[in-house]
């Protein structure tokens, strides 16, 4: 690309819009997120197991954030599979959630 087509490109771009790197970032760092939220659940379910308490409420709340990722996703890009993941994981968590409903009471 010429400096011409680069600073169009630049004066085109909307304020608020992140750039590739920025998106990378924010991408690594959701990723990253997910992870640390799985530990999470996980010491907490043990902790809950330990304290002899239903832990499904835990991984109700994990599922339903992939969910949600995986159907803003679809809802973005359009991508079948993507709106296939988002139902089975909203689908998990809805059971899930049943199973710990049954649970308490």
């Amino acid at each position: 690309m010429d400096r011409d087509e680069v600073l169009r490109r630049v004066q085109d771009k909307k304020p608020n819009q992140l750039d590739e790197m920025e998106e990378e970032i924010l991408n690594k760092g959701c990723r990253a997120g997910f992870v640390v939220g799985f530990a999470a659940c996980a010491f907490t379910m043990i902790a809950k197991i330990i304290a002899g308490v239903s832990y499904y409420d835990v991984y109700a709340v994990y599922c339903f954030t992939i969910g949600g990722q995986w159907l803003y996703k679809w809802a973005k890009l359009k991508k079948r599979s993507d709106l296939g993941l988002g139902l089975m994981w909203v689908g998990l968590a809805v059971g899930l959630f049943a199973g710990y409903l049954a649970e308490i009471f």
